[in-house]
């Protein structure tokens, strides 16, 4: 007690010039820990313990030099590297809508909106970027405490929509609100169920034991289950697969039960191919993307003008308003293609070597967060969304199932962009504070 007398004014000095308040406590439980260290070295050389307290703090340095230091390792950071990978992406899609709006393809009389497209994403885009710059500003912990309202509420969501939602290619995914904005349910529920199961499986008081989280895999069976049944009563296949997929590799990764995931993956993947051999519509679209040309007057068309839209762009493509209306839904499924159709070969690379810098840059803020709900967060959205643009690639091969899922921050359409950047802008939130919060210091005994 004596010696932390003495030692408060000295750590009082040194906190005044760190902004965290947070983890004011902790630097001076670790500072205080360093100096008694310091003081217990010296006294054992014949110091009397007062003078072995005063050279410990002469040791460390001046308090204010000492805090300013702790300061610019405690200050919020910014992610430069996805925001720009972001921005980047959003400006790819935007010339891509430009383009598909003045090409002649826009002026068919079956594509009479698409020349108000361009302007229609650019604004979409806008709101997007705004809404992940607020969001990046808020303090993502106090989503954890909303984890289950969250949860159930995504559930009323999910069930309202089959009930009362508009119908879109035989499917109730889509909510119209007042001014004639649609949000498409199913496509945000992915990300909030995620959200609200890291705050439920990370939940607060439950403590780590050996490294993993006591997580009972009969409870967390529902959670994940329940959805996924209202996605198959959809039929919403795309995004069930993706809830399932990042849920059962999140409930893995905190519970270290790997083996018993990786076992009943194995056996839903095992049922569904073979419900799906059994179904004739699901059979020859699995066909046709393993072998298109045999399908090539039915479900392997789309494939093989996709491969040959890819062909013929070459290195710069056919230019700024080509148009290829042998290809559907060019603005969204096919917006991929489309920009190696118009812009070559080149901007396919770009885009590619774009994926895999922003698929890098998550996996490299997961490694620099401390704080296990953030860490799940990031874990969660980055999964979600690296899927999906992981898989905009895959389909540039032809081989792939041709499925009605977006290319994340490139695709028209303001209800997915939203839920997309809105993500983004929780997980630049997370990396904001990683050096915030109590538990980011310990490169305090590095640095002294």
């Amino acid at each position: 007690m004596k010696d932390y007398n003495e030692m408060s004014p000295y750590l009082k000095r040194v906190c005044a010039q760190v902004r965290a308040r947070a983890i004011h406590l902790e630097l001076r439980r670790e500072l205080g820990s360093h100096l008694i260290d310091l003081a217990n070295e010296r006294e054992s050389q014949g110091w009397e313990r007062e003078e072995a307290v005063q050279w410990a703090m002469q040791q460390m340095g001046d308090p204010e030099t000492v805090g300013k230091s702790l300061n610019r390792i405690h200050r919020p950071r910014i992610n430069w590297g996805l925001l720009a990978g972001a921005l980047l992406f959003a400006g790819s899609g935007i010339i891509g809508m430009f383009s598909l709006s003045g090409s002649s393809y826009a002026g068919t009389q079956m594509n009479t909106a698409l020349p108000q497209f361009g302007e229609k994403h650019l604004g979409y885009v806008c709101m997007a970027v705004i809404l992940m710059l607020i969001l990046s500003l808020v303090d993502y912990r106090k989503l954890r405490s909303l984890s289950w309202p969250l949860y159930f509420l995504t559930l009323a969501g999910m069930l309202a929509v089959q009930f009362s939602g508009n119908m879109v290619n035989g499917i109730n995914r889509w909510l119209v609100l007042p001014l004639h904005f649609a949000i498409d349910v199913m496509g945000w529920n992915p990300y909030l169920l995620i959200i609200a199961l890291a705050g439920i499986w990370v939940g607060s008081g439950i403590q780590k034991t050996g490294g993993k989280l006591p997580i009972n895999g009969w409870r967390a069976i529902p959670l994940i289950g329940v959805p996924c049944l209202i996605y198959l009563q959809g039929p919403v296949l795309p995004e069930m697969l993706l809830f399932a997929g990042v849920s059962l590799i999140l409930f893995a990764w905190l519970s270290g039960k790997w083996l018993r995931v990786v076992l009943l993956a194995a056996l839903a993947t095992a049922a569904g191919l073979l419900a799906a051999f059994n179904t004739d519509y699901y059979f020859d679209r699995i066909s046709a993307a393993l072998n298109p040309t045999m399908f090539a007057d039915g479900a392997g068309y789309t494939q093989i003008k996709l491969i040959e839209a890819i062909a013929s762009a070459g290195w710069w493509g056919h230019g700024f308003g080509a148009a290829n209306e042998q290809l559907p839904y060019l603005y969204s499924d096919m917006i991929f293609p489309y920009l190696i159709y118009t812009f070559g070969w080149a901007a396919g690379f770009f885009l590619a070597g774009l994926i895999l810098w922003f698929v890098i840059r998550t996996i490299q803020a997961w490694f620099s967060v401390h704080d296990l709900y953030g860490k799940t967060l990031i874990a969660g959205v980055a999964l979600i969304l690296a899927f999906q643009l992981v898989y905009g690639v895959l389909k540039l091969s032809g081989h792939a199932l041709i499925i009605d899922l977006p290319l994340p921050f490139i695709s028209y359409g303001g209800s997915h962009l939203l839920i997309e950047y809105g993500a983004l802008g929780l997980l630049l939130s997370v990396y904001r504070r990683k050096d915030l919060i109590p538990g980011s210091s310990a490169s305090l005994s590095k640095k002294f």
